[in-house]
């Protein structure tokens, strides 16, 4: 049987490579316009809160959340 990683570890850093791809869509939205901003219902000050905001704050957001319920196959 194949070594496996510690669970906690790869849930770790998959919710660090989450956070860090949210953080760069919200920064590459922060380069549209206002008027592309609103017509997609988004707030500038609020995106560039979240653009500066820590990893680990969005990784506490993410975890807070509930997670979605996934349909039965």
């Amino acid at each position: 049987m194949p070594a496996m990683w510690p669970l906690d570890l790869q849930r770790s850093l998959q919710d660090w490579f989450r956070a860090w791809r949210q953080r760069r869509l919200y920064r590459r939205l922060l380069k549209l316009d206002d008027r592309q901003l609103a017509s997609r219902d988004l707030d500038r000050r609020r995106l560039d809160e979240m653009a500066h905001a820590p990893l680990r704050q969005l990784i506490a957001q993410r975890r807070k959340r509930p997670s979605p319920v996934r349909p039965a196959r």
